[in-house]
């Protein structure tokens, strides 16, 4: 079994919607780069998330990194509005305020820093076949939607569903991993929160949806994973850490993944 990154995604504004990559960098914020660069908050500084603010559904957003430009799509809109991302940022905070109906302010910190866990999960990881084993647990979601409920950045394939559960351990341990030439560590499984259980383009809720997600992940558990350490089966994902030797080296669509074996994390 040979497994193989087959999709990468950056989220470069928080909350919203995902980018898909050939490559990616690793940046010195310890993620990839443009991850979580940008975020919108509210005059007080407090991030505009999917976690507080459904509002963040309904607004779709691109980033051309090219040309330095954003745009933006509220659902009931047909045009996009497009903004340069260092010369129109005024213009971005009032066209971001009249969305939210609050004052706004266009954040951006290079690192990734607006990353929830930033200093243990510069990656998370999850298997094409666990989105497709999701998807049917919920009246046959389209994967597209599972996928974007769960938000991951590396995907991998020629697997089966949770397979990526070897890529945890137990508390204090973790697994070492490569990707090409990068290593990383898979540190702890992903405690989910009340974002995926919305829709990703509209926000509505799939009622009940922890408990049938949590149900059908522990009669779905393989043998051998240690999820059953961490307390409930509301998790997905894999939190990794990525060393500073690794800044400035390249993941790729194509490359396998290879486990290296556990090691105690100091």
């Amino acid at each position: 079994m040979n497994p193989v990154l087959s999709r990468i995604t950056i989220y470069p504004i928080k909350s919203l919607d995902g980018h898909s990559l050939q490559k990616a960098i690793i940046s010195d914020g310890g993620c990839l780069l443009h991850d979580r660069e940008y975020a919108i908050s509210d005059a007080e500084g407090n991030l505009l998330i999917g976690k507080s603010n459904s509002l963040v559904h309904s607004l779709r957003s691109a980033i051309h990194f090219e040309t330095s430009t954003v745009s933006f799509r509220p659902n009931k809109d047909i045009s996009w509005q497009h903004f340069h991302l260092e010369k129109e940022k005024v213009k971005i905070q009032s066209f971001l305020s009249d969305y939210f109906g609050t004052e706004t302010l266009f954040l951006q910190n290079k690192k990734g820093r607006f990353m929830d866990i930033p200093d243990i999960s510069g990656v998370t990881v999850i298997s094409s076949a666990s989105l497709h084993e999701i998807a049917t647990w919920f009246n046959n979601l389209e994967v597209e939607e599972t996928r974007m409920r769960f938000r991951a950045t590396i995907e991998i394939e020629d697997v089966p569903a949770f397979w990526e559960d070897h890529l945890f351990s137990e508390e204090g341990k973790a697994i070492e991993f490569k990707i090409g030439e990068v290593t990383l560590l898979g540190i702890s499984p992903r405690a989910r929160c009340v974002v995926p259980t919305r829709n990703p383009g509209t926000g509505e809720v799939t009622h009940g949806f922890p408990r049938s997600f949590s149900k059908h992940r522990a009669s779905t558990l393989p043998s051998w994973s240690t999820l059953e350490k961490y307390g409930h089966h509301y998790y997905l994902t894999v939190n990794c850490y990525i060393p500073a030797t690794e800044v400035g080296k390249a993941i790729e669509v194509g490359q396998e993944l290879k486990i290296i074996g556990e090691k105690y994390l100091s």
